[in-house]
């Protein structure tokens, strides 16, 4: 749905992506974040609801995408981080949320990586911005940044 995603394959054996995300300008109806892109996905944002804005993670795992945790939102630049584990095949994602960009909270469920073949150029962090009511919001990525690790041995 996000045509102008901008993405980065992920790297292995693990990795971790990165974002800092000003949401001032994004309008009702507009999702932004960061996702881990393939046919099972994960995403992890901004959502803005009429005056509301919640950090929501989907999980799109078993194929269908689930609405994984809702936490309301009351500042204008929050962070986000995607890890990957690509070790022994285990092939997993964790998503976390932080409001200071030092202090790192889980967020959402555990996204389980498949390769299919409709897609089986690997996953890739992606960096997304739609609206869903009305176009003319923005969001403004202050930052992406990619390393060759994670916080724990999971």
């Amino acid at each position: 749905m996000a045509q102008n995603s901008l993405t980065q394959r992920t790297i292995g054996p693990v990795c971790s992506g990165t974002i800092s995300l000003d949401i001032s300008k994004m309008k009702d109806g507009d999702f932004a974040g960061l996702g881990l892109l393939q046919q099972k996905y994960g995403l992890a944002g901004v959502k803005i609801t009429g005056d509301s804005k919640a950090l929501v993670m989907i999980n799109a795992s078993t194929g269908k995408p689930v609405e994984g945790q809702r936490i309301p939102l009351n500042q204008k630049v929050v962070y986000f981080k995607a890890e990957c584990n690509f070790r022994n095949r285990k092939d997993v994602a964790d998503f976390y949320y932080s409001l200071d960009g030092k202090t790192w909270m889980p967020l959402g469920t555990q996204l389980k990586m498949a390769y299919t073949f409709p897609h089986f150029m690997g996953y890739r962090f992606a960096l997304f911005n739609y609206a869903t009511k009305n176009i003319g919001g923005a969001a403004d990525f202050d930052f992406f940044r990619i390393t060759s690790s994670i916080s724990t041995k999971k």
